[in-house]
């Protein structure tokens, strides 16, 4: 009798230890399934999807797998190229890590997206938290801004970078701009060259500008920058 009661117990712990290992897998499971999920979403100073100012290189790497390029070149402008991380490399939503811990590629300065065929632009996920995407017109930034902001003319490395807010809506509110965008437009479509002509070179433009109106290029990149 003694044995069959021994016998019963083991049975009913080894039952509950199994049921306690699938729950512990099934919860393992959903937390993966969770952290794989980027939400595309950026935050000025804050994130750019699950990337946030502490992330590291490695962490990215055990959450997205093999849509990390690890240790990759970063190309800029004027010759700049840094060794950094880009996110789904070869795609619409590729996008470039810069590290401050360059040696342990740790902690980013900045995540970069953007400069997609014209075909592409609709497939880009990336989005800021108030509707800044790739192919948001000067018109519609004008209009987030709340205010005419500054850009430098077309045709040189820094061509269509915003150069400033003017204090309108896209200013952080510590005063500080953690969104930088870069405005271009279809260079291949013929009938905008002669307005394009007019807002070349190194000087600023005001987006009220009339042949900014007209011209009316588009975000086609940005990048975010962490407090």
């Amino acid at each position: 009798m003694l044995l069959i009661v021994c016998l019963s117990v083991m049975l009913f712990n080894a039952c509950n230890s199994s049921k306690n290992e699938q729950a512990t897998d099934s919860t393992a499971m959903a937390d993966t399934a969770r952290v794989m999920t980027n939400d595309w979403v950026c935050i000025a100073g804050e994130r750019a999807g699950i990337v946030t100012s502490t992330t590291s290189e490695q962490e990215l790497i055990t959450q997205l797998g093999e849509n990390v390029s690890a240790h990759d070149t970063i190309f800029g402008s004027e010759g700049f190229f840094a060794i950094g991380t880009i996110l789904y490399k070869g795609t619409p939503n590729e996008a470039h890590i810069i590290w401050k811990d360059t040696l342990n590629f740790k902690n980013p300065a900045s995540v970069e997206v953007g400069w997609v065929e014209p075909a592409n632009i609709n497939k880009v996920q990336w989005h800021t938290n108030n509707g800044i995407k790739i192919g948001t017109t000067l018109l519609e930034l004008e209009k987030l801004n709340e205010k005419p902001f500054k850009f430098y003319g077309f045709g040189w490395d820094y061509g269509g970078s915003v150069s400033e807010w003017n204090g309108g809506k896209l200013i952080d509110s510590d005063g500080k701009s953690y969104l930088s965008v870069i405005l271009g437009y279809d260079y291949d479509n013929q009938t905008l060259a002669k307005t394009a002509d007019k807002l070349l070179g190194d000087g600023e433009f005001v987006s009220s500008d009339i042949n900014a109106q007209q011209l009316n290029p588009f975000v086609a990149k940005f990048s975010i920058s962490f407090r």
